[in-house]
């Protein structure tokens, strides 16, 4: 049974809407310097990311944007964190409840926080939409498990996806250190441009350096580690590990799942970082002894935002059976899930290449989609693969051979930009800013 009297505790803008200023995310965002801002988007919206990553604090600034700036009645924005519901018919209430306090004559806005792990949310949503109910009405829905989330729930309804990921190494530096560079867009598949664009960029390439270094070992692209860490030139790790390990555990429980095998999934994907390997191997090394079960627990990771998974390119086709390439949606859930699955909270020198490696990868997946690595003709590998261009990543010195295929990127920590054939070469921190 709907408790209206929680309902109306997580609106208290329905009794002075100067009230969402008090709002725990609303307050700290307001307050955080450099300030991330926020407004509302007029469409129906299906958020997706991992927690802690700032679903909840867009929608609460979304809210004020409405109530402050766009001055709809307050009775006509309802939030709830759906944490408490257990099923559609609870949904279904809550709907109920707003259409009876809101002024149906205007545009109404219903927002429902973390509804992923409610069952059979999408028939209730599809259940609104087929009956009118979001006739002149907003619905933002959040998530942070993409199990049911991603799939095709909502068939035919207007209603966008929109995912929330840790800031890229572009998105970070442009909120926290001052730059004036401004390169025209250009895709990676557009060479002469991005080239280009890296050699006017290639001047402040040890103040990127800089900002690389700190994103790779210390922040990652999450808001809050950013902050602390631009606060204090301190370590976030002490203080945040505790809340991002329980956020994705709490969702390994919630998915009905074990936690002892996901750590030792977590465990076998940590000892083999930066390299292809097998389920059948994960298994070996592991007492879960099935590689089905590793199978299934590495698609769980991939759907909770905590991994991301890239097949191999060979003899012209991808091979979804062969060997896999898993890493962390960011620097920092690499961090966390170290100390998780290990004990160990210290990050080796020797463990910075392949965080770099999975930098690239996270963001050309996110910008491009389908990202595969590649094993050519003679067997050699490289690291990423997008149309047919090869990104080999290479965090020291390296030379053009370096590179096994016969267009594509390398990157290195040599600090200049040369181009040789189909070939390019630039510095990883310009090639992450430039990919935005």
């Amino acid at each position: 049974m709907l408790n209206k009297d929680f309902v109306i505790e997580q609106n208290p803008w329905w009794r002075d809407k100067e009230l969402i200023n008090s709002d725990q995310q609303v307050s700290k965002a307001l307050a955080a310097v450099p300030q991330k801002s926020y407004s509302f988007e007029d469409d129906n919206l299906l958020i997706l990311g991992p927690r802690q990553v700032g679903k909840t604090t867009f929608m609460k600034l979304c809210i004020r944007d409405l109530l402050l700036n766009k001055k709809v009645s307050p009775r006509n924005v309802m939030y709830f964190s759906s944490d408490s519901l257990s099923s559609k018919d609870d949904i279904l209430s809550l709907a109920s409840y707003f259409d009876e306090i809101a002024d149906k004559k205007e545009t109404c806005y219903l927002f429902l926080d973390e509804i992923s792990f409610v069952k059979d949310w999408n028939v209730a949503i599809l259940a609104l939409f087929n009956s009118g109910y979001l006739n002149g009405k907003r619905i933002y829905l959040t998530g942070s498990s993409s199990i049911s989330l991603q799939k095709e729930t909502l068939p035919g309804r207007n209603i966008k996806k929109k995912f929330f990921y840790p800031m890229n190494l572009s998105e970070y530096v442009s909120l926290f250190y001052s730059t004036k560079l401004q390169p025209k867009p250009a895709s990676i598949l557009q060479k002469d441009r991005f080239y280009d664009n890296a050699l006017e960029v290639l001047p402040h390439v040890k103040e990127l350096n800089r900002y690389l270094d700190v994103y790779l070992r210390y922040t990652g692209g999450y808001l809050t580690t950013s902050y602390a860490y631009n606060k204090s030139k301190a370590d976030p790790f002490d203080n945040y590990y505790e809340i991002y390990k329980d956020a994705i555990i709490s969702d390994i429980a919630k998915a009905e799942k074990s936690q002892q095998i996901f750590k030792e999934t977590i465990y076998g994907i940590l000892i083999s970082y930066g390299s292809a390997v097998s389920a059948n191997s994960i298994s070996k090394k592991t007492s879960i002894g099935s590689h089905k079960t590793v199978e299934e627990y590495l698609e769980i990771a991939d759907k909770l935002f905590a991994l991301r998974t890239f097949y191999k390119f060979a003899n012209g086709r991808v091979m979804y059976r062969s060997n896999k390439k898993s890493y962390f949606i960011d620097p920092f859930i690499y961090r966390v899930m170290k100390y998780y699955a290990t004990g160990s909270r210290e990050l080796k020198p020797q463990e910075v290449p392949a965080l770099a490696e999975g930098a690239i990868g996270i963001a050309l997946a996110r910008k491009y989609g389908d990202i595969y690595y590649m094993i050519n003709d003679n067997s050699k590998e490289t690291d990423f693969l997008y149309g047919d261009f090869g990104i080999e990543v290479k965090y020291g010195p390296g030379k053009f051979s370096d590179l096994n295929s016969s267009s594509g990127y390398l990157l290195t920590m040599d600090n200049e930009v040369k181009k040789e054939g189909n070939k390019i070469k630039m510095p990883i921190s310009v090639f992450l800013y430039l990919l935005g």
